[in-house]
């Protein structure tokens, strides 16, 4: 993980936001500026992943840093700003918004994606304290790739406990 890759991944989420923007404005491409806009949230992501040294190869990798960062910065709105990519992000497969939630949804991320962008240029917060679940989460985040990918329970919850509801 370098800065250069960093850096690539932070440009590239600006530029994905400019051609999100020009798809539906211009072109009238709801499908596609759907795709830019879920796109330029994920390399908002990913940089700072990278800045980290977390992994971040799935949507719910990414799902986790947002919400470690929304935590770390006390921006909850980063939560909200991934539920929207994620909506934006499944419209492009299925094309099932119209094009007036579209544009509503785009001019939030467009509003809201500064919060990764400005966090980045923060780095860590030196008086976040992450609580005993954060650290597992950002400690998972730290496992190489490889062995994450031998084991694929790494990246998944723990399993649930049985349910067994009170005698009656």
């Amino acid at each position: 993980m370098s800065l250069a890759q960093a850096n690539r991944h932070t440009d590239l989420s600006r530029r994905l936001m400019e051609q999100a923007n020009y798809e539906l404005h211009t072109m009238g491409d709801r499908v596609q500026a759907s795709d830019k806009a879920s796109g330029a949230v994920a390399q908002a992501v990913k940089a700072i992943a990278e800045d980290r040294n977390w992994r971040h190869r799935s949507h719910n990798l990414r799902r986790d840093i947002v919400g470690l960062l929304a935590d770390e910065f006390q921006q909850p709105q980063m939560l909200y700003l991934q539920a929207i990519a994620d909506q934006l992000h499944d419209n492009y497969y299925e094309d099932w918004l119209g094009e007036a939630l579209v544009t509503n949804l785009v001019a939030e991320v467009n509003s809201l994606i500064p919060l990764l962008w400005e966090a980045r240029e923060q780095g860590e917060n030196p008086s976040f304290t992450p609580t005993p679940l954060q650290q597992r989460t950002i400690n998972r985040l730290l496992i190489p790739e490889e062995e994450a990918l031998a084991d694929e329970s790494i990246d998944l919850p723990p399993p649930m406990p049985p349910f067994r509801p009170p005698a009656g």
